[in-house]
Parts: C-alpha cells; structure tokens; sequence
C-alpha cells in the first residue's frame, strides 16, 4: 500500500536472526516429521508384503521402530525449540 504497512513492510521490521533460525528448524524439523511417517508407511508395506519370511517381518519391524523413534525425537526437538526461543 501507500502508506508502507503492507505485510512484507511489517515483516521486515520485525524479522532478526531469532525468528530466522527458528523458521529454519521448524522447517527441518517438519521434514524429518514428514520422512518419519513416510518411513512408518513403508515398513508397514514391507510388512504386509513379507508372506510370513522371518527375516523381512524383522526388516519391517526395525524399520517401523526406528521410524517412531525419529519421529519421537523430532516432535521433542520441536517442543524444545519452541520452548527455548519462546523464553529468549
């Protein structure tokens, strides 16, 4: 607009390196989200698919497990860095 309050204007006033690098890690931390549960659905597949073959059920398994654990820490290392940019 004329008078400068456009959005990118506001935004400009207020963006600093704080907001900038917890934009970053959100994203980071949405995309290891993301792998995470396309990782869950894969194993699942994997799992369906195994026909009752000891070592792909097992495959399948670690595969989901692990994926829960990434998934874990990547909703915990959300929670930790909203909390620690809030409290700056």
């Amino acid at each position: 607009t004329a008078n400068g309050a456009s959005v990118i204007c506001e935004a400009a006033k207020t963006d600093n390196a704080t907001s900038m690098t917890t934009n970053i890690i959100t994203t980071m931390l949405y995309i290891l989200g993301i792998l995470a549960v396309i990782m869950i659905i894969f194993g699942g597949i994997r799992y369906v698919l195994s026909a009752g073959d000891a070592s792909k059920i097992k495959t399948a398994k670690d595969t989901i497990m692990y994926s829960v654990i990434g998934l874990i820490v990547a909703v915990l290392a959300y929670a930790i860095v909203n909390f620690v940019v809030t409290r700056i």
